[in-house]
């Protein structure tokens, strides 16, 4: 007969482990998507353009990375650890190619992202781990970011139809994919009640800062 015995140190230990390898992937994917987006600005046809001009594209690496913690502190740390150094990589690899740089562009989208890392971080743990009321509250932020991003800066501020689609289609399929899962498609309806009127409130409060990535 066998037993097992408690070693003192080792569950902090492999938290600890965890933690700071979820913390690492949030760092590499944080550099490489705001390395890719200075490549991808240049290279994206319309209506795709938009993708490496916007805010929602960066608030998915957030999302993704605070899916993987396990607790709710380590999925914030994580979301502003992503989505500050995409802002790192993205000026970094534009001034290495050349382009000029503006401190008061660079301020604002740190800003951004002190504010949006953290908030997208949480919501991928959510969509993850989330039960009762808040079920369903991670996937419909995900979801609302795009549809209002769709509809306030490319349908009405810009005027750009094409785009506004592209972003459109892409909160739609986020919706049937993401919005399904782990919860109801019904518990994300609920909260999207809640997440689109506050994003199109947010999103009309930023878009005088928020123009265009660089």
């Amino acid at each position: 007969m066998t037993s097992t015995v408690d070693v003192p140190g080792v569950a902090p230990a492999r938290r600890t482990t965890a933690t700071l390898a979820v913390l690492g992937l949030a760092a590499v994917l944080g550099l490489a998507w705001g390395v890719a987006t200075s490549f991808l600005q240049t290279v994206l046809p319309a209506p795709f353009a938009g993708l490496a001009n916007a805010v929602s594209p960066w608030l998915v690496v957030p999302f993704l990375v605070g899916a993987r913690t396990r607790t709710r502190p380590v999925a914030l740390v994580a979301g502003l650890l992503a989505c500050v150094l995409q802002v790192v990589g993205y000026y970094v690899t534009a001034d290495l190619r050349g382009f000029g740089l503006s401190i008061t562009s660079i301020a604002e989208w740190i800003v951004t992202g002190v504010v949006g890392g953290p908030v997208f971080g949480l919501a991928g743990h959510l969509w993850r781990t989330a039960t009762g009321r808040l079920r369903g509250l991670g996937e419909a932020l995900l979801v609302a970011v795009w549809a209002t991003e769709a509809v306030v800066s490319y349908g009405i501020r810009l005027g750009y139809v094409g785009d506004a689609l592209v972003f459109g289609s892409v909160a739609v399929a986020l919706l049937l994919t993401v919005g399904r899962r782990p919860g109801p498609l019904r518990a994300t309806l609920r909260w999207l009640a809640v997440t689109v009127p506050a994003g199109v409130a947010g999103m009309l409060a930023l878009e005088p800062m928020l123009r265009v990535v660089g």
